[in-house]
């Protein structure tokens, strides 16, 4: 039997977030997971010279993912990140937004394709049910390309479940 995935995409930097969003990979085999998402508004604080010196400005906040097992049997859950804007206005590059998970120290750059934020195994109502994590942000500042502004972009977290 081939792996069954499927995809549902939700959030946007504009709009505060808190979604319960429901996963079924097919209806034969009733796996049903589901996404909570919130803090979906990143806001960044006026930068600072101080932000300028160490060349970025940290959100205020971060946004928070949960995913619950509703029923079924094992499944591999993978929770992905990506802009859906081409830039952050005003000249000021998508890749200059940049994320990390808040158990590591990397940044990357965010893209416009979906980047691989955190993958578990799920047995529903054991090994991993639920599980979160949280997705922090951070803009790059360049003393002489970024002058006074208002930047905005929109992204996307998606859950993935494939089922062995």
């Amino acid at each position: 039997m081939p792996a069954l995935q499927r995809k549902l995409r939700g959030v946007s930097t504009r709009v505060a977030l808190a979604i319960a969003l429901v996963l079924v990979a097919s209806p034969l085999a009733a796996q049903k997971t589901s996404l909570t998402v919130t803090g979906g508004t990143i806001t960044f604080p006026s930068p600072t010279a101080s932000d300028y010196i160490a060349g970025f400005v940290n959100s205020t906040g971060g946004v928070t993912f949960t995913v619950n097992s509703q029923n079924g049997v094992q499944r591999t859950t993978t929770i992905t990140v990506r802009s859906t804007s081409a830039d952050l206005g005003n000249g000021k590059m998508i890749g200059d937004l940049q994320w990390r998970r808040s158990d590591l120290a990397t940044w990357n750059s965010i893209t416009l394709t979906d980047a691989q934020v955190e993958q578990r195994i799920v047995i529903n109502k054991a090994l991993n049910d639920p599980w979160s994590n949280t997705i922090f942000f951070r803009l790059v500042l360049n003393w002489t390309s970024d002058g006074p502004a208002t930047y905005s972009a929109n992204y996307q977290v998606t859950l993935s479940q494939t089922v062995p």
